[in-house]
C-alpha cells in the first residue's frame, strides 16, 4: 500500500512539474482530431455508420443505395412451415418477386462544418442522422410461379419421429418434431406480405396444418431404458458350448433405429458388428470346406469324389439371437454356424460328336459370365450340329443389318432398287449397301429398313423360316442364335433366293467386316461375318470356311465379351 503511496505522490510531483508540457499535447491531440474531421471527405459515409447491422462506414454517398438495395435483395430467405425449426428450404427475393427499394436520399447526409469542430464527433454523429425507411414490392404473379415450381404441389413437411443416438456410455434422445401441410392461398399471402430487414436473417413463416410423429420421445427414452437394462451386465453370447461376453457399450454401439408400424424399433448392425465377429467369434466356429472332384465325358459323369463339407458363422442369424437378448425375450446369444458346400473342380473331356459340342458349349456357359445363346452347324462333311439356348430371343444389335441386306438384295434383283439410287448423307446404294455391312454404318441401316418397311422385311425372313426374328416399329428387334444361323446356312447354300451375284455381294462384305475381335479371332479360317454389340450385348454370326469343312456358328452373348467369344470359337475348332 505504501508502495502505491509512493508511486502516486511521484506522478504527481512530475505532472506538475511538466503542466505545460501535457497541456501543449493534449491540445495538439485535439487539434489534429478536428483537423482530421475537417479533412474527411464530403461525400463519403462516416466510419461508423451503419443501416440495420450492415455497415456503410466510408462507402461513397452517391454509391450507398444502390449497393444497400443490391445486399438486401441478395439475402437468402428461409421458408419455414407451421412451427417448424427447420428451414423447408431458401429462396431469394428475385424467386418470389419482392424488391426493395431504400427511401432515403443517401448524398444528402451532411456532416456540418460545426459538427466537425467538435472533437470525436466523426465517430458517433451518424446518430443524429435519420435512418432510412425501406419500400417493399411485391410480384403476386412471381410469388405464384415460385410455388407453382418449388412448393405448392408438395407443400408438405414430413414430422419426424423420435429416435436414439448412442454417445458410448448412455442413449440421447433425438426429439421428434412436428411436420405440417399448408395451403396455397396461406403460402401466398405469407410471400407477398414479407418484409426482410438488414438486421436479422430474413425468414417467412408459412401457416400450416400440424401433422404429428408417429414415434414420440416419450416412446424413445422407454426404449432406451429398456436396452440399458437388457443389456447391463453385456450380452452373454454361446459360442461352441461356452458363454463370451460383449460388453453393453460394444453391442449398444452396433444398434441403428427406424419408425415402422408408428413404433421405433432397433436393430443390429452387420456393418458396425463385421469386425468384432471377424475377430472374436468366426475363427472359433469356421471349419474349411473340401473339395469335390467330377470328371465328365460329354454330358456323362465318369467319376465322382465328394468333398467334405465345410461350416462359417452366419451372421444375419447370430445378430437376430443377439437381437432378442436385448429386447429381454432370451437371456443368451447363440453364434448361429452355416453349412459351407464343398468347392467343386470338373474335369471335363469332349468327344467330336454333336453331343460332345453341344456339352462343351453349354460347360462354357455355366463357367463364364454372361448368357449364352449358341448355333453351331457344319455344312458339309461330318454334318455335325450343336446348339445352346439357340431359341433364346436377343435383341438384335447390329446384326439385323444381315436381314436389312437380305431385303435389299431382293429389291435388287427384282428391278425396284438401283445401285445407283440415293440412300443417305449423298450416299448411293452401292456405298451404303458396303458401308452398312463392311463398317457397320448405323444411318444407311436405318434408312434403307424404313424404305424395306418393318412389317415387309418381318414377314420377308419369317418366309425364310426365322419364326423368332423380327421388326415392331417402335420395338426393338429380336432375333435368335438359330435363326441367324438358319439365314446364313441359306446363304451360303444358295437357297435363300437371291441371284448369284446378289450372294456372292452380301457375303464378300462380311468378309471384309473391319471387326474381328469375335468369331475371327478364334479362327485361322476365312471368315465372313456380321457382328452386333450395343451395352452389354456382344454378338457375333458367322460363315467360317475352315479347312475342315465350312460351317455356321452364331454366338450371341449378354453381359460377356469379344475374347469370350473368340475362346469359345477356339475351342469348338479344335474339337472338331
Amino acid at each position: 500500500m505504501n508502495r502505491l503511496k509512493r508511486l502516486f505522490e511521484k506522478s504527481k510531483r512530475w505532472a506538475n512539474a511538466h503542466r505545460q508540457l501535457l497541456i501543449r499535447i493534449a491540445i495538439g491531440t485535439v487539434g489534429v482530431i478536428v483537423v482530421a474531421q475537417l479533412l474527411y471527405p464530403a461525400d463519403r459515409m462516416l466510419p461508423l455508420d451503419k443501416v440495420g447491422g450492415t455497415r456503410i462506414g466510408g462507402w461513397k454517398k452517391s454509391d450507398a443505395t444502390d449497393k444497400l438495395e443490391k445486399h438486401l435483395a441478395s439475402q437468402d430467405i428461409k421458408v419455414f412451415i407451421g412451427d417448424s425449426t427447420k428451414a423447408y428450404g431458401t429462396t431469394t427475393s428475385a424467386d418470389i418477386g419482392l424488391t426493395m427499394k431504400i427511401d432515403s436520399d443517401m448524398p444528402s447526409r451532411e456532416y456540418p462544418f460545426l459538427a466537425r469542430l467538435v472533437p470525436s464527433s466523426l465517430w458517433w454523429y451518424q446518430i443524429f442522422q435519420a435512418t432510412p425507411a425501406i419500400a417493399y414490392q411485391h410480384d403476386e404473379k412471381q410469388a405464384q410461379k415460385f410455388l407453382e415450381k418449388d412448393l405448392a404441389s408438395s407443400c408438405v413437411l414430413p414430422a419426424k419421429d423420435a429416435s436414439l443416438k448412442f454417445n458410448g456410455n448412455d442413449f440421447d434422445v433425438v426429439s421428434a418434431t412436428n411436420g405440417g401441410t399448408c395451403k396455397e392461398s396461406d403460402a401466398l399471402a405469407a410471400l407477398t406480405t414479407l418484409s426482410p430487414t438488414f438486421s436479422k436473417q430474413a425468414n417467412v413463416r408459412i401457416p400450416a396444418k400440424t401433422i404429428k410423429p408417429d414415434v414420440g420421445d416419450e416412446q424413445a427414452e422407454a426404449l432406451a431404458k429398456a436396452l440399458l437394462a437388457n443389456s447391463a451386465d453385456g450380452i452373454g453370447l454361446e459360442v461352441k458350448g461356452d458363454v463370451q461376453t460383449i460388453s453393453q457399450k460394444q453391442g449398444l454401439s452396433w444398434l441403428s433405429f427406424s419408425s415402422k408400424n408408428s413404433k421405433l424399433v432397433f436393430a443390429v448392425d452387420a456393418k458396425k458388428s463385421k469386425s468384432y465377429f471377424d475377430e472374436m467369434v468366426t475363427p472359433k466356429v469356421s471349419k474349411a470346406a473340401g473339395v469335390s472332384r467330377i470328371t465328365t465325358r460329354d454330358f456323362t459323369v465318369i467319376s465322382k469324389q465328394v468333398g467334405a463339407t465345410g461350416q462359417t458363422l452366419s451372421l444375419p442369424e447370430t445378430l437376430d439371437s443377439i437381437h432378442t437378448v436385448l429386447d429381454g425375450t432370451q437371456q443368451t446369444a447363440k453364434a448361429v454356424v452355416a453349412t459351407v458346400k464343398p468347392k467343386v473342380v470338373y474335369t471335363r473331356s469332349y468327344t467330336s460328336t454333336s453331343t460332345g459340342i453341344s456339352a462343351l458349349i453349354t460347360h462354357y456357359d455355366e463357367e463364364h459370365a454372361g448368357d449364352f445363346g449358341v448355333a453351331f452347324s457344319e455344312l458339309g462333311g461330318q454334318g455335325r450340329s450343336a446348339s445352346y439356348q439357340a431359341t433364346r430371343q436377343f435383341t438384335t444389335a447390329s446384326t439385323y443389318k444381315l436381314f436389312v441386306a437380305y431385303g435389299t438384295l431382293r429389291n435388287v434383283d427384282s428391278g425396284k432398287w438401283k445401285w445407283s439410287m440415293q440412300v443417305q448423307g449423298g450416299r448411293d446404294l452401292t456405298k451404303c449397301f458396303d458401308d452398312m455391312i463392311v463398317k457397320s454404318d448405323n444411318a444407311c441401316a436405318e434408312a434403307l429398313l424404313k424404305k424395306l418397311g418393318y412389317s415387309k422385311l418381318t414377314n420377308d425372313i419369317r418366309a425364310l423360316g426365322l419364326s423368332r426374328s423380327g421388326f415392331v416399329t417402335g420395338d426393338t428387334p429380336l432375333t435368335t442364335a438359330g435363326d441367324l444361323s438358319l439365314f446364313l446356312t441359306k446363304l451360303q447354300n444358295n437357297t435363300i433366293g437371291l441371284k448369284s451375284s446378289s450372294r456372292s455381294t452380301l457375303i464378300n462384305a462380311m468378309k471384309r467386316n473391319v471387326y474381328r475381335q469375335g468369331i475371327p479371332a478364334g479362327t485361322s479360317a476365312t471368315v465372313a461375318d456380321k457382328v452386333g454389340f450395343l451395352n452389354a450385348l456382344v454378338h457375333d454370326a458367322a460363315i467360317v470356311y475352315s479347312s475342315k469343312g465350312t460351317y455356321v456358328l452364331t454366338i450371341m452373348t449378354d453381359g460377356s465379351s469379344w475374347a469370350n467369344v473368340a475362346e469359345l470359337t477356339k475351342k469348338i475348332e479344335a474339337l472338331r
